[in-house]
């Protein structure tokens, strides 16, 4: 017993000094730590770009994961869909990481759905931004008309009271000269002259106050822009997207019948077999055959409850019948100081098909033109069935949306085909 005893001292003393070591280990390990984060922030080292991810209807945010862990030039951020039950909501869910995080420069990958959303929020961005100029413009252009107004009113009293005097002063002229001496008549024309200059000089400093007033009030036409200045998003990336997903033709997108149908099943309490239908139709019919790709789909479908209620579903669907871009895409595409946009989109494309492309790309503007590229072979989801070329293109867009000079260079590279 007192060999044992003795071991189990010995065991115990050796391990908590053991402990005490690894915990000094530890708190100057922390220490450290903190150490370079305070020497970090005090170099004010750059932060990497953010990059947005807006997944599209029926599906997760979990689609972008291992995409994003193939990006590590960006920090990432994700649209969550689960609160969201109205298209204000699905709306105000892509708003959201840009009003979280205002500062810094982002990119933004729009995915079908997505992508108009992405849409929908640089249209409100610039218009917003055209209101606030033009308030900033009426309220300037009011306060110089009220003042140039209060100008020529000043002026006129002034006028009018200078007139004045000189009645007066010519009415003592001549009282003075029939009743009171020279010297009398030199003392009171020196009063009203008096009286006169005071009365002009106040009035003149009335009038600059006014027009100082004038200035602070057309100084705020930078309190108007600055509360309608959007974030910095460099480049907006579309995939797999379309300015208007009905088209009774099927051409160009799907028959409103057909979405009206997937709204009564969903209201039958059928989600799950609507989200099941709807993933079928995301690869090509070249990639159905793989095994892989189907078993992908599955599982990044939208799990209810969690990545999407039942009434966001519907109010997605409602907002694939009801949206139409294309005047908005006619004209941030004309916008020289907008974001740079790059459509990539599946050749085999059966939810948006290619002839969405090919509309957008015939509405397009020319200040800001957008590059298109076709993928070929490529279904719904190309990122998820040709990554690496998806992933390439990527890469250098974005590289080049961050260094301006380089569009014309990855214009030349894509072979000329914007």
């Amino acid at each position: 017993m007192d060999e044992e005893s003795d071991g189990m001292k010995y065991v115990c003393y050796h391990t908590v000094h053991a402990e005490g070591d690894m915990g000094r280990m530890e708190i100057q390990s922390t220490r450290f730590e903190k150490g370079c984060l305070q020497v970090a922030a005090s170099l004010k080292l750059p932060s990497k770009p953010k990059l947005l991810w807006v997944h599209g209807w029926g599906m997760s945010s979990s689609v972008w994961r291992h995409l994003a862990a193939m990006l590590p030039e960006f920090e990432h951020r994700y649209v969550s869909y689960a609160d969201a039950s109205t298209v204000a909501e699905l709306l105000a869910a892509v708003r959201r990481p840009f009003e979280d995080e205002p500062e810094g420069e982002w990119h933004a990958i729009g995915w079908s759905m997505g992508g108009m959303l992405l849409l929908e929020l640089l249209t409100e961005w610039r218009e917003a931004s055209d209101i606030g100029l033009n308030k900033a413009w009426e309220q300037d252009q009011g306060q110089e008309q009220v003042r140039k107004q209060r100008q020529v009113q000043v002026q006129e009293q002034v006028q009018e009271q200078v007139q004045e005097q000189e009645q007066v002063q010519e009415q003592v002229q001549e009282q003075v000269q029939e009743q009171v001496q020279e010297q009398v008549q030199e003392q009171v024309q020196e009063q009203v002259q008096e009286q006169v200059q005071e009365q002009v000089q106040e009035q003149v400093q009335e009038q600059k106050h006014e027009h100082e007033r004038g200035i602070g009030q057309t100084g705020r036409m930078g309190d108007y822009v600055a509360a309608v200045r959007p974030p910095v998003v460099r480049s907006v990336i579309l995939t797999g997207t379309t300015l208007r997903f009905i088209d009774d033709t099927g051409q160009a997108g799907w028959p409103d019948r057909v979405v009206r149908r997937m709204r009564r099943r969903l209201a039958q309490a059928a989600p799950a077999d609507t989200l099941r239908a709807f993933a079928e139709c995301i690869p090509a019919a070249a990639e159905r055959a793989s095994a892989e790709s189907c078993r992908w789909l599955l599982e990044h479908t939208a799990a209810l409850g969690k990545d999407i209620t039942p009434a966001g579903l519907d109010a997605g669907l409602a907002y694939l019948q009801q949206a139409d871009l294309e005047r908005a895409w006619a004209r941030l595409t004309d916008a020289p100081d907008g974001p740079r946009l790059y459509w990539l989109h599946g050749a085999d494309d059966s939810v948006c098909p290619l002839a969405t492309q090919q509309r957008a790309q015939a509405t397009c503007g020319h200040r800001n033109a957008a590059r298109f590229v076709v993928l070929p072979h490529a279904g719904h989801a190309p990122f998820a069935t040709q990554t690496a070329q998806w992933l390439h293109h990527i890469r250098m867009w974005c590289s080049a949306s961050s260094k301006g000079s380089l569009f014309d260079d990855f214009y030349m590279e894509q072979g000329g085909k914007a």
